[in-house]
């Protein structure tokens, strides 16, 4: 018999003894309280000793569908964000794509075929291994299967690949089911009429070492000893338990090998949360609803963190970052930057879901190498556009589909007249732009000395403007901006503190060089998203303050993220000690955080033009409101299966402040059907202020706000020019600024 290494990692619960006079129902009684016991509670990849959630509160749903994609549906799929990628999934779970559930999985189809063996297959993260387990508790608690299998056994591979020496399948199922008695398993494994009541949940199929390489012995009785791969084959292919029944998860690279193991199965695909699953994964995770509401306000604002919390993995990334900030101030809580969760997402994948062919220090191996060697793949994809890959593709990056590969590599076998082809992908196209910026930062591109210094010759060596490249290259913005998220030292060393992976970029200087000529003059809101991207105070404020002008405008080129604010102020916080001759504001949308932030050095300046500013009382509000219009708002780039990088030249809605200059000015005075007076005008009071004009056109101001407009008039004793056009003042906030502009200390000349 062999020994299993590490057999109590679950914190198994323990039979009670039994002996061999105990009914097979009794002993099934107690099987099915030992399972409930086991998987009732589950660890997070955070979790420390002792800690654990229930399995039954926090499990969501997921999409699945039989059968496989067609190519088309595929790359569009991939290519999709926000808008276009909701409707993809809500498009899949309607019948026309075969969608189907855990509870009929062995149900007959159309055709009246019932399977009795189904394979789950999905990427790394898509929560192959929780739908396992839940399979089980819900067997265990009733709830599942209850007429069609009296025993449901769960096999982890990645504990098989633990076993040394040769084992059989009754002492297999002892050790990974915990069952003390083999004598009652061998007479319920040898019954056969009990063997079309057992189920075998075989998980994690790609995570097996294989040593033996081709079939050379078979297995035909459960108390044979033999190898642990000749047993798992010969259960798989039918050579024992003949009537038994086999669900199987795999990701989708290791399924050329399944095909040789099993002849007639279902294929199930899981894709992931559809809207309402993502939304019900995040009430369950914060457990309050108010909590829950301002996390699901701060995903929704990044079009592509919000596509990616598709993948359950990713959502439990996200979902922790924002409740670690909850914890310092609630009032104030922020995402990080989306560079930070796709490093975080590329971390748990390396040390949770690579294969256990480990060294010492406990990383795979050789993970460096074939890191880069995924990164130049995904670099040379995204500069030809290229999303869907041949298996010359990979062999020509030196990549053996069976190392790191299988952790960020799809396999897509698409039906073609009267043959078959098989394509690789990543799991979306902004992963593939995200190793496609990392492709930098290892070996500065595989030791290229013209890539080292100057990563995208194409565009910074021909100084083309962060507005070109959306227009000329909106394939590479996205990338791009994780290349300004890689110039984050303190994000990269955490990283490789981690997981031992140096990321540097050689070509810090020309990026930074790059982006002081590029952004000195106008900078628009996709500039103010690359900038906070970096997290370098320093940085941000040289390349703010380089003028002696500060003008920043809403960019009319649609870009990922929905609701600027946060970034703004992020950037603007940079500025408390900067003067500036003039302000220039553009159809913007100024959160409170923001306005308190530009409070800090606005009075020093002399011109402050705030046109068609939509003022908010706090991040995030009028999400509602807003949100209608821009689900109204199709993006045809999506739809056509353009760049994941959401690009929409001419958009007319994407979210708070993202709206026409009519929107603007029709939604900025109130968002809760009462009237507001901004912050800004407060803070603009100010008697040793020295601003000359004041240019409040098309804020959406109403007589509420008169007041301190006519406290403006008489304290700022600079004022010379105050600009309300297309503002809802009405009668009596006109009086109101008659009574200032009648006040002895006015100093005002022109009112507009």
């Amino acid at each position: 018999m062999g020994r299993v290494q590490g057999a109590q990692k679950r914190n198994p619960a323990k039979l009670k003894t039994t002996s061999h006079d105990m009914s097979l129902s009794d002993f099934g009684k107690e099987y099915r309280e030992s399972v409930k016991e086991m998987f009732q509670r589950i660890h997070e990849y955070n979790s420390r000793g002792g800690e654990a959630v229930s399995l039954q509160e926090r499990y969501t749903k997921l999409l699945m569908r039989k059968g496989r994609q067609k190519k088309e549906e595929k790359e569009q799929e991939l290519r999709s964000t926000d808008r276009g990628h909701l409707q993809i999934m809500e498009e899949r779970s309607s019948d026309k794509y075969s969608p189907i559930t855990i509870q009929d999985l062995f149900a007959p189809d159309e055709d009246g075929f019932i399977p009795n063996i189904v394979v789950l297959q999905g990427p790394a993260g898509i929560g192959k291994t929780m739908t396992s387990k839940k399979i089980m508790l819900d067997w265990a608690s009733g709830n599942l299967y209850q007429d069609k299998y009296d025993f449901v056994f769960y096999l982890s591979c990645r504990e098989l690949n633990t076993i040394t020496g040769n084992i059989n399948l009754v002492g297999l199922l002892s050790t990974s089911c915990r069952l003390p008695c083999p004598g009652d398993l061998v007479s319920i494994l040898k019954d056969p009429g009990s063997q079309r009541k057992l189920l075998f949940l075989v998980d994690g199929f790609d995570e097996l070492s294989w040593t033996l390489g081709k079939e050379s012995e078979v297995c035909h009785d459960v108390s044979e000893e033999t190898h642990k791969e000749i047993l798992l084959q010969s259960l798989l292919r039918k050579r024992i338990l003949q009537r038994s029944s086999l669900i199987i998860t795999t990701r989708s690279l290791a399924m050329k090998k399944l095909n040789t193991l099993l002849d007639d199965y279902r294929c199930v695909e899981i894709q992931g949360f559809t809207r309402e699953d993502r939304e019900e994964y995040v009430h369950k995770f914060f457990g309050y609803a108010e909590n829950a509401d301002k996390a699901l306000r701060i995903i929704r604002d990044n079009d592509i963190v919000y596509t990616m919390c598709v993948v359950p993995v990713t959502c439990w990334i996200v979902c922790t970052v924002i409740q670690q900030e909850m914890k310092k101030d609630l009032a104030l809580i922020r995402c990080k930057t989306i560079t930070s969760i796709y490093l975080l997402y590329l971390e748990v994948l390396l040390t949770h879901h690579s294969k256990k062919d480990r060294c010492v220090d406990g990383r795979p191996r050789d993970i460096n190498n074939c890191l880069r060697k995924l990164c130049a793949l995904a670099h040379e994809g995204v500069l030809n556009q290229q999303i869907l890959f041949k298996e010359e593709d990979l062999q020509r990056h030196g990549l053996s589909l069976c190392e790191v590969e299988s952790v960020f590599l799809n396999e897509n076998i698409f039906h073609w007249e009267v043959r078959t082809q098989t394509y690789y992908s990543f799991i979306h196209l902004s992963v593939q732009e995200f190793l496609a910026a990392l492709y930098y930062g290892l070996d500065g591109g595989s030791g290229n000395e013209e890539t080292r210094m100057d990563p995208f010759p194409l565009i910074i060596s021909e100084g083309k403007s962060l507005r070109e490249i959306f227009i000329e290259h909106p394939h590479l913005s996205l990338a791009v901006q994780f290349l300004f998220g890689l110039l984050n030292e303190k994000l990269v060393k955490t990283f490789l503190e981690v997981t031992r992976i140096n990321i540097s970029l050689p070509a810090r200087s020309v990026i930074e060089e790059w982006a002081m000529k590029v952004m000195n003059g106008e900078i628009n809101t996709n500039d103010i998203v690359y900038l906070y991207e970096t997290q370098d105070e320093d940085f941000i404020r040289r390349v703010m303050s380089q003028r002696s002008d500060l003008k920043v405008s809403r960019s009319y080129i649609r870009r990922n993220v929905r609701n600027h604010a946060m970034q703004l102020d992020y950037c603007l916080k940079t500025l408390k000690g900067e003067s500036f001759l003039s302000l220039y504001f553009m159809d913007l949308t100024l959160d409170a955080e923001c306005q308190k932030s530009l409070s800090l050095f606005v009075h020093r300046s002399r011109g402050i033009l705030f046109m068609w500013c939509k003022f908010q009382r706090r991040y995030g509000e009028d999400e509602d409101s807003s949100s209608g219009d821009d689900e109204g708002s199709s993006s045809s780039g999506d739809d056509e299966g353009s760049s994941s990088s959401g690009d929409d030249e001419g958009s007319s809605s994407s979210g708070h402040g993202e709206g026409s200059s009519s929107s603007a000015h029709d939604e900025g005075s109130s968002s809760s059907g009462h009237e507001m007076v901004p912050d800004i005008l407060s803070y603009l009071r100010n008697p040793k202020s020295e601003i000359e004009i004041l240019d409040l056109d098309g804020c959406g101001l109403s007589s509420s706000s008169c007041d301190v407009l006519r406290s403006i008039l008489i304290t700022n004793r600079s004022l010379i020019g105050l600009y309300l056009s297309y503002d809802n003042l009405q009668d009596s906030g006109i009086k109101l600024l008659c009574e200032g502009l009648r006040h002895p200390d006015c100093t005002l000349q022109k009112l507009m």
